[in-house]
């Protein structure tokens, strides 16, 4: 049997769309389990509202200030069934969402993990950061069982979210779920995916919202150092290229140049030239979309949201070495020294 677990935070709306597109689904889960981490928005009334007249079980509770992690953790220790499914409140679904996740974990006893497929849907952007946004990263997730799998669309035996320790409470906020994921792999849990997509992701309208989540995202990523190449390749490429271009004011001054000055101003030109002309198609399909100064639009959300995510990472490597290091001795100590 099922539990259906989730958090949430002051998203009235979201909820409303989530009970309602749940009770459409094509199989009911046996119970929700939802965790509020203290909404003031009449979230938590909300469900209260549907687990007294509500066609599927709810049972919701609420810890003030908690954490993603430590929300999703108090909803699968309070399910009552083996088979947990995750989503996040903030999605749109499918009738064979449900059904489709959990099959695997039904049909083979040896599955003890569901990797979901997701996607945005092109019709519910409307902005034109919005829109540059999916254009630029496609978002299309189609899953298999080697994939990194995220909260949003996650099916798993109780018993293998034991094995692994939980999601990771020590983490602020973000990439929880990319260090659960991670956990699984190494423990060598068997994996399966529900490879159509039938969850569908909502995103932003305008751009201080995603370069606020790209902070985010990245800075739990550097609590949890889970993208520490990331940080090097990206921040040594977008250094060069700075260096580079301040290198063109100096010859504008008459200024000579050292010849590793005149090198690291030959890289910068060839890398920014190389992603103009990669995102040369990117901004013909952007502006079909009716978006004015498309190759504009791309480059500056390009920037910009690698600046925010590297000043993100940073923060959060250096906030993490004080207060996640239980987080990182079980994502990079030897599985051997964890059980």
């Amino acid at each position: 049997m099922t539990s259906l677990v989730s958090t949430v935070l002051n998203d009235r709306e979201g909820l409303k769309l989530f009970f309602q597109q749940m009770e459409k689904q094509t199989r009911y889960p046996k119970e929700i389990v939802i965790v509020d981490g203290g909404s003031s928005d009449g979230s938590w009334e909300l469900m209260q509202t549907y687990a007294e007249q509500g066609t599927i079980p709810l049972r919701c509770y609420q810890d003030v200030g908690c954490n993603v992690a430590r929300g999703r953790n108090l909803a699968i220790q309070y399910a009552k069934h083996d088979l947990i499914i995750s989503t996040d409140i903030g999605c749109e679904w499918d009738p064979e969402w449900l059904q489709e996740l959990v099959a695997p974990l039904e049909a083979d006893s040896s599955v003890d993990y569901v990797v979901g497929s997701w996607s945005v849907k092109p019709d519910s952007v409307h902005t034109p950061w919005a829109k540059t946004e999916l254009v630029l990263r496609g978002h299309v997730f189609i899953a298999t069982p080697e994939a990194n799998a995220t909260s949003r669309s996650v099916a798993y035996r109780k018993q293998a979210w034991e094995n692994v320790g939980g999601y990771p409470e020590d983490l602020t906020l973000a990439a929880d779920d990319t260090v659960f994921d991670y956990l699984i792999k190494k423990h060598c849990i068997k994996s399966a995916a529900a490879p159509i997509v039938r969850c569908y992701w909502h995103r932003f309208e305008r751009l201080q919202q995603y370069l606020k989540e790209e902070k985010r995202n990245f800075f739990g990523d550097g609590e949890a150092m889970t993208r520490n190449n990331y940080f090097v390749l990206v921040g040594g490429r977008l250094l060069l290229e700075v260096l580079g271009v301040a290198s063109v004011s100096l010859l504008l001054l008459d200024t000579p140049l050292s010849y590793l000055t005149l090198v690291g101003l030959l890289f910068s030109l060839i890398s920014i030239s190389h992603r103009i002309l990669k995102f040369s198609p990117k901004a013909q399909q952007l502006a079909q979309l009716g978006v004015s100064f498309a190759l504009f639009h791309l480059i500056a959300f390009h920037y910009l949201a690698k600046l925010w995510a590297l000043w993100g990472y940073v923060k959060g490597y250096l906030h993490g070495a004080k207060h996640c290091q239980d987080c990182r001795r079980r994502l990079h100590k030897p599985l051997e020294a964890l059980l």
